[in-house]
């Protein structure tokens, strides 16, 4: 058998597996050695099936832990006005939330410049990754005007922070300017997502406006895999 013959009959036995549950979600799939052992092929093979199951959003590779198979992507509407909890709950997903770092420092300049603010003013910044059935998909930055947010540290971030805008500030109507792009992951945002650096994303940045001022940028960053975003629209 020649090695295309090779890898494609791997992937296909190996994605017959994930479909009928005998590898269900979040399990470890076989090192590319045991692999090559069990089904007789090259080292060359068994990485090329991997990559393929890959392509297709059945596996996913976690950096020094090996190969896992994928839940189903996340669906997500990036102009939604309930939380990522709330979606989660909605789509029986479990989401943790990790709270990396709250703090008060002067933001970039693009950040002060959609926040409207000089660029030697402070705002505060939240820093969290999000995994959706055990796997870490979302990094967040988000950034506050300080005046539209007072004590805002104080508060648990960890939580909802949809609902602490909406229930704490009293910011229930919101307008929303998205954008979505693709980005390449930073070496520190890999490391917390637990990927290659350099790794595809999908960077969603969001303006909240309140009377058509900014009050906060919020920052996505979401494995291109993991995802789907979906918008609900009216036709004209």
């Amino acid at each position: 058998m020649n090695q295309a013959a090779a890898y494609l009959s791997l992937a296909a036995k190996l994605q017959q597996r994930i479909l009928n549950g005998e590898l269900p979600a979040g399990s470890k799939l076989p090192s590319e050695r045991a692999l090559c052992a069990l089904f007789e092929v090259s080292r060359v093979s068994a990485r090329d099936a991997l990559h393929a199951l890959e392509s297709q959003g059945l596996i996913y590779r976690l950096n020094r832990m090996g190969w896992f198979v994928a839940p189903p992507v996340f669906i997500y509407d990036p102009t939604r006005s309930s939380s990522i909890q709330e979606e989660a709950i909605s789509q029986h997903r479990a989401l943790t939330t990790e709270l990396l770092s709250a703090v008060q420092e002067t933001p970039p300049i693009q950040v002060s410049k959609a926040l409207k603010q000089a660029p030697t003013q402070s705002a505060f910044v939240v820093t969290r990754r999000r995994a959706v059935d055990q796997r870490w998909v979302l990094l967040e930055v988000c950034y506050f005007r300080e005046s539209a947010f007072p004590d805002l540290l104080s508060h648990d971030l960890a939580g909802s922070l949809t609902a602490l805008v909406r229930e704490q500030y009293g910011y229930r109507a919101r307008e929303l300017d998205v954008s979505i792009s693709s980005s390449p992951l930073s070496h520190s945002h890999a490391q917390h997502l637990q990927v290659r650096e350099g790794c595809p994303s999908l960077k969603l940045e969001r303006q909240v406006k309140v009377a058509g001022e900014p009050i906060a940028l919020e920052r996505e960053f979401w494995l291109h895999d993991a995802i789907e975003m979906r918008v609900k629209g009216q036709g004209s």
